[in-house]
């Protein structure tokens, strides 16, 4: 009897010593990965820890809810000389200067002004930070300040001015942060509360409810031609400075970052505008894994056929009938894109993508927006009024259907620029001997630190530039801070930097 006593006690302690050993093993492997979801957490209020949502007075109550996730907001300052002496039109639509209005045309003598400020949302303990892309526009450098008043210097890991969404990092750890939530839950009419730093005013919040989804404003188009605009649109109270702040559920669970404001004064007159979380957390996730947004095409273009003009333009052009109704008519589409390559054609009207219906471009351009290159989608359409499905797979816009690697992806293509040798006309012209332009640029590293077509890149880290393929040769398979050195076409010396990683 003594004997079995002894195999049991031994066998449980054995059984213990493996079940830690795994676990300490799996934990060490397996780290977690943001963006947090609650729906894969234990995070959620429960029935201990909630309070009702309504006072006792009868009047909603969102007490808890805040001091759950208004520490997890943080105050954003972009410190640009590009903001400090000029002013920027679409402020009217994301927040002023420091010195809107007095001593306009000032010279800044260094950057240790603030231009703008703006918000940012914690989403992972150890200081992961998303906000606007317009918030960093043309930072030389950007602070972080917590709730607490701590400040960091944060790094620029990416940006996406697509979506308008960037991804920053602060080394500190333990940092409160909020959960994300399913965008395609959330309803019209349901409560949300937005948290960020208006005019530069801490920690404010405001409630409301989502008053309409997939609103398409037109303001991303200036930035690029593959905007993706699918915004909640919402009465809470958004001003200038809470661009890239919280836009919550009333579980404490983050639905979207707030972008922008419809207001010809530059203050809220009743509507504001928001990012879903479904498309902010595939953006950063692919900008954290993968250096850069990895993002699909269908390869079609047309409209909406709500636009009661256009469309009537299109019937007399095309000599038929379509009525104003709810889904989206291709008006051409792109050889060797995925919509080519599945038989739609010019006139079709999609209707749905996976089941989900399209009203709008708003919703397509979400939709897609969501997906990777090599994703199959299935798309209901119409055709000659006759219902047709066709299964698409999705490329990127050099046609290629599969993910890339960051080893696959060329430091140029990162920076987001095709560049050229510079002239012997124009080393003479700026006095230099040495330098490359660029003549093309699109969503990358360069066009978030404020470089355009025309600038000329003079060194890398202190490494002269004297043809493109010293791009590629400086920064391969390099990680850490990049500084660039650069004229501007207007003959200004222009030196910014970002993070590699």
């Amino acid at each position: 009897m003594k004997k079995i006593v002894f195999y049991i006690v031994l066998s449980s302690i054995m059984s213990s010593i493996i079940t830690i050993a795994a676990y300490k093993q799996y934990t060490k492997e397996e780290p977690i990965l943001f963006p947090y979801t609650s729906s894969l957490s234990k995070t959620k209020f429960t029935s201990s820890d909630t309070s009702p949502l309504v006072s006792s007075a009868g009047f909603p109550d969102f007490t808890r809810v805040v001091s759950k996730t208004i520490h997890a907001v943080v105050n954003i300052k972009n410190y640009s000389k590009k903001y400090n002496n000029q002013f920027d039109p679409f402020d009217f639509f994301f927040g002023f200067p420091d010195d809107f209005g007095n001593n306009r045309g000032r010279k800044p003598q260094k950057n240790d002004i603030p231009g703008l400020h703006g918000s940012g949302v914690i989403i992972s303990p150890d200081g992961y930070i998303v906000t606007n892309n317009h918030v960093i526009k043309d930072a030389e450098k950007i602070e972080i300040s917590l709730n607490d008043q701590r400040t960091y210097k944060a790094k620029l890991i990416g940006t996406d001015p697509s979506t308008d969404i960037a991804l920053l990092k602060i080394n500190e750890k333990n940092l409160p942060f909020i959960y994300f939530s399913d965008s395609n839950k959330v309803q019209v009419g349901e409560w949300v509360l937005a948290i960020g730093n208006p005019f530069d005013l801490n920690s404010t919040v405001t409630a409301g409810i989502i008053s309409a989804k997939n609103r398409s404003l037109g303001i991303l188009r200036g930035e690029t031609q593959s905007a993706i605009e699918s915004f909640f649109q919402t009465d809470a109270a958004v001003n200038p400075g809470n661009s890239g702040g919280a836009l919550i559920n009333t579980n404490g669970e983050l639905i979207g970052i707030n972008t922008a404001i419809s207001s010809a004064s530059g203050s809220f007159i009743g509507y504001s505008f928001a990012a879903p979380s479904n498309l902010v957390a595939k953006v950063i996730q692919d900008i954290k894994k993968y250096g850069t947004v990895q993002r699909a095409y269908l390869g079609v273009k047309g409209m909406d056929l709500s636009k009661t003009e256009y469309l009537k333009a299109y019937n007399k052009e095309t000599h038929q009938n379509i009525k104003s109704q709810p889904g989206f008519l291709i008006g051409e589409v792109f050889e060797k894109s995925g919509a080519a390559d599945a038989g739609l054609k010019k006139g079709d009207i999609i209707k749905s993508i996976d089941g989900k219906p399209i009203q709008n471009v708003a919703d397509l351009s979400f939709i897609v927006g969501t997906k990777h290159p090599g994703d199959k989608v299935k798309v209901n359409i119409i055709r000659n009024r006759q219902k047709k499905t066709f299964h698409v797979t999705l490329k990127d816009l050099q046609g290629r259907i599969k993910i890339r690697t960051k080893e696959e992806i060329t430091p140029s293509e990162l920076l987001g620029a095709i560049f050229e040798p510079l002239s012997k006309e124009s080393k003479k012209e700026f006095g230099i001997g040495y330098g490359i332009r660029i003549i093309e640029i699109r969503t990358g590293r360069l066009s978030a630190i404020g470089l355009e077509e025309g600038d000329i890149i003079l060194s890398i880290n202190g490494e002269k530039m004297k043809k493109p393929n010293d791009v590629d040769r400086v920064l391969k398979k390099y990680s850490g801070d990049v500084t660039i050195k650069s004229i501007k076409q207007n003959g200004q010396v222009y030196i910014a930097g970002f993070e590699m990683n």
